[in-house]
């Protein structure tokens, strides 16, 4: 069976890829789970910020609505005091 030094030398060898590929295996599973939990950390964080952008751009519409509404105010007033001014005269 073991006649030889250059045997055992094979055996040995054998006995380390068998352990370096246990090794790659485990760190192969490892560096998977890293990355899916990375990924669901930024889908999570991806939808809160599509949230937090709904809720901007809600809100910009709200005060563009409401700028809009009171420059039309504003137009109002200029207008119906010029021609109440005019009517006078």
């Amino acid at each position: 069976m073991m006649e030889t030094s250059q045997d055992i030398f094979y055996l040995v060898l054998a006995f380390c890829v068998l352990w370096l590929t246990v090794f790659l295996c485990w760190a192969l599973y490892y560096l998977i789970r890293l990355l899916k939990q990375s990924n669901e950390v930024l889908t999570g964080f991806r939808e809160r910020l599509g949230k937090i952008g709904s809720v901007f751009s809600f809100f910009r519409g709200k005060l563009l609505a409401k700028g809009l509404e009171g420059l039309v105010n504003l137009a109002k007033a200029k207008i119906s005091k010029k021609v109440n001014s005019k009517n006078k005269n």
